[in-house]
């Protein structure tokens, strides 16, 4: 999808979930980092982190799994 498509996902996913539970896998950080109360990060087929976005944005094993910062 382009960006434009993007947001308007987003935006619908918002209104649709709103009152709700709703799971999504998605891998465009800026989509998870959108909508997400809760993120959990999985690596391999195993969780490596759950928590808020900010949490998981400030997660060393996630920064190290997901961008090779090793040794931050």
């Amino acid at each position: 999808m382009n960006r434009s498509e993007t947001e308007h996902a987003v935006n619908l996913i918002r209104n649709i979930s709103e009152g709700r539970t709703l799971v999504i896998v998605e891998h465009d950080m800026s989509v998870v980092f959108s909508l997400a109360d809760r993120i959990s990060v999985l690596v391999y087929g195993e969780i490596l982190a759950t928590d808020e976005p900010d949490s998981i944005r400030q997660n060393r094993n996630v920064q190290e799994a997901y961008l090779g910062m090793e040794g931050i």
